[in-house]
């Protein structure tokens, strides 16, 4: 494989808590209902926010409101990640990002989250010392977000590589079947939300639990890793 390609929540920040708390605020605020598992999955992981706000509201918005809304729903989450000790990276990414940095590896982030979230995770989590903000792509409102495939097309050629050429880590649904439809070459399931099996079944090629094992990350980038 000669491209990494990170989703970002829930894969490299393992963050369910703090998304199911802050759109069940932000939901209930709204309309004063709880939202189910399943509409987590379907409507909001993964997910860029027009999808999951016209679901919710049960209606279209113009990208002003979209933004506006939007905000309205990150400042809830940004307050939770803030306060909380579990802000920061998965175990083991750190240590992953730096091989993949000191072998010339090209990488990047491809998220659902908009502009002010990576800014935000950039200051917080000091990504900047792996990833270039130039190169990462997130909801802008000029893509059609996933499960479509422009995401991590856009991503492959933010880096230069082949879509086919790269590896993929994702934990949500939307997310494999975005990578799934774009051609990636590998995917890789993160556990951090769904277990392995339902992982496997939706098309990842491996799966892992956290980035610990670093020795098993190197051997999924070199095609050798026993499936």
């Amino acid at each position: 494989m000669k491209g990494v390609i990170f989703d970002f929540n829930g894969t490299m920040f393992f963050d369910e808590a703090f998304q199911n708390e802050s759109w069940k605020t932000f939901i209930e605020q709204k309309i004063g209902r709880d939202i189910s598992d399943n509409e987590f999955q379907e409507y909001v992981h993964g997910r860029n926010a027009d999808v999951t706000l016209s679901y919710f509201l049960q209606r279209d918005f113009s990208k002003q409101e979209i933004r506006e809304l939007e905000e309205e729903k990150e400042i809830i989450y940004r307050d939770l990640c803030i306060k909380s000790e579990d802000f920061k990276l998965a175990d083991g990414l750190p240590r992953f990002l730096d091989e993949i940095v000191s072998r010339g590896i090209p990488h990047t982030i491809a998220t659902a989250s908009a502009l002010g979230n990576v800014k935000f995770f950039f200051e917080h989590l000091c990504l900047d010392k792996w990833f270039r903000l130039e190169d990462v792509v997130y909801n802008d409102g000029a893509i059609r977000g996933k499960p479509y495939p422009d995401i991590y097309l856009k991503a492959a050629e933010a880096i230069k590589v082949d879509i086919a050429d790269c590896v993929v880590f994702e934990d949500a649904k939307s997310g494999i079947e975005s990578a799934v439809q774009a051609g990636a070459g590998k995917i890789v399931g993160v556990a951090s939300m769904l277990d392995s099996c339902t992982l496997i079944s939706l098309g990842v090629s491996t799966t892992i639990e956290n980035y610990d094992d670093i020795d098993r990350l190197n051997r999924i980038l070199q095609c050798n890793e026993i499936l």
